[in-house]
């Protein structure tokens, strides 16, 4: 059973969202460990003060603590300013989501009333055809629109031909420099004026390349696709009149219907559809550019943590455990083993503990650019139209199925191949507003033109709306410039 595209948008919705609670949880968990961190790092100091006042006997505690003080309170102000970023971060990203949500519900709203004014718009369409099928008048327009579109495919494919022959021929007789002198002369006509021996030389020459039937051929040849082409221009200007007048009975029955009003409610829609999600995709943008801050804030390696960093190697450049366990090893007390000793150990703890949040921040990064890559496969979705309820996916499409199993960007991308792969359009879009470069007036025109035509000539009936239609365009876009008024 098909499935609709606003369900199967629904899901990816819900997908992304799900994605940025497990991204949320991550970032938890690297809180937490940066927690742990702290506390280690805590026990670390304590040993390291405990161990100074032990070592330095010509230090007084008091000087020892002072500098270990203004240590801890440098370190405590990076920290403080960069929660202080977090919070802010987390706010405006807060505002974001809500904003984001707002402007998809609005979407999805905007989305339901286009296909529902879609619907309205086929349904008059649909009275329109039928309404000009059953006229007698346009009937007879048909056929005749037909006739003359049949004989103008044969007149233009003829002055093709001839075209190119004469373009692969002509050559041959403007390079013969006997041809050209005879001709030049005007060698049996009227104007030739040569007397005595140039004359009879003149008439052995002609004989001698058969310069009659090669003139006759020359000037067939340069005068037959002018002679064509005006013959095509009158059956041209023979068909507009008739194509005129379809269009006039046309645009009786659109304007007794009303057709014209439910094109224009369409259209403002689909402006209406593509100016909010020219906005949604700018705050989707600003949304991830947040994400990514955020993302960034909680590295382990980003800008705050090196800054303490720094500040804290400062304090440690004097009391490398190295050293101290070397120390320790030329006293007779076990106080300085002991305490070197549970340092040692601290710092090991500190190593296996950045290692887990190493590896959790990658994973972090991972499901960023997961979020990210399924973020563009729902901008592409929406850009395409697939979230109308006129676009169906087969029923062995499974988005969420494909989602749990992905575990790579790759595999994001793979999904929306195969989103594309599984879409279809519905029924109602047979012969109507998709056709690209295709007016809905022209395409009721075709449309009707092609039922109401005999059997035989209902594609020459519908390639004569076409080319209805082609014209239109390329008048419209001669006069678009100027300012003109589009009449379709």
């Amino acid at each position: 059973m098909p499935i609709s595209g606003p369900v199967v948008h629904r899901q990816l919705i819900d997908a992304y969202a799900n994605a940025q609670t497990r991204l949320e949880q991550e970032r938890q968990r690297i809180s937490s460990s940066k927690g742990e961190r702290d506390n280690l790092e805590d026990h670390r100091g304590d040993a390291l003060v405990e161990l100074a006042e032990h070592y330095l006997p010509e230090l007084s505690l008091e000087a020892i603590r002072e500098t270990w003080s203004d240590v801890r309170s440098s370190v405590a102000d990076v920290l403080m300013r960069k929660e202080d970023h977090r919070r802010r971060v987390r706010e405006s990203l807060a505002n974001a989501n809500r904003n984001r949500e707002q402007l998809e519900a609005e979407l999805m709203t905007i989305n339901v009333e286009l296909d529902a004014a879609t619907e309205a718009e086929q349904e008059i369409a649909d009275q329109v055809e039928r309404s000009l099928r059953e006229s007698d008048e346009f009937v007879r327009l048909s056929d005749r629109a037909a006739v003359a579109e049949a004989a103008l495919e044969r007149a233009e494919a003829n002055l093709q031909e001839i075209d190119q022959d004469a373009a692969r021929k002509l050559p041959a007789y403007d390079s013969s420099s006997l041809f050209r002198y005879l001709y030049d002369e005007r060698f049996g006509t009227e104007q030739y004026s040569k007397r005595g021996f140039t004359r009879r030389a003149d008439r052995w020459l002609a004989k001698f390349i058969n310069y009659q039937q090669a003139r006759k051929s020359y000037e067939f040849l340069k005068q037959t696709p002018e002679k064509m082409r005006e013959i095509i221009a009158a059956d041209r200007q023979a068909f507009d009149t008739v194509m005129n007048e379809l269009e006039r009975h046309r645009d009786d029955v659109v304007r007794k219907l009303g057709l014209q009003t439910k094109i224009s409610e369409r259209q403002q829609l689909e402006a209406k559809r593509e100016s909010q999600l020219k906005i949604l995709n700018e705050v989707i943008e600003n949304t991830n550019s947040i994400e990514r801050e955020l993302t960034e804030l909680d590295d382990t390696r980003g800008p705050y943590y090196r800054e303490a960093i720094s500040i804290f190697r400062g304090m440690l450049e004097k009391t490398d455990s190295r050293e101290l366990r070397e120390r320790a090893k030329e006293t007779p007390e076990l106080t300085d083993d002991q305490i070197v000793a549970r340092l040692v150990g601290v710092e090991l703890e500190i190593d296996e503990l950045e290692k887990t949040v190493e590896t959790r921040r990658d994973s972090l990064v991972h499901m960023q650019a997961m979020m990210d890559a399924l973020g563009q496969v729902i901008q592409r979705f929406r850009a395409l139209q697939f979230d109308s309820s006129r676009s169906q996916f087969v029923g062995t499409l499974d988005v969420l199925d494909d989602l749990y199993r992905a575990r790579d960007v790759s595999d994001v991308n793979g999904l929306w191949e195969r989103i594309r792969s599984a879409q279809r359009w519905g029924p109602t879009t047979t012969e109507k507003i998709t056709s690209v470069a295709t007016h809905p007036m022209t395409q009721v025109l075709i449309n009707a033109m092609a039922h109401a035509a005999g059997g035989a000539m209902q594609a020459h009936a519908r390639r004569a709306g076409q080319r209805r239609g082609r014209n239109r365009m390329m008048w419209d876009d001669g006069n678009s410039s100027s300012g003109n008024h589009r009449r379709r």
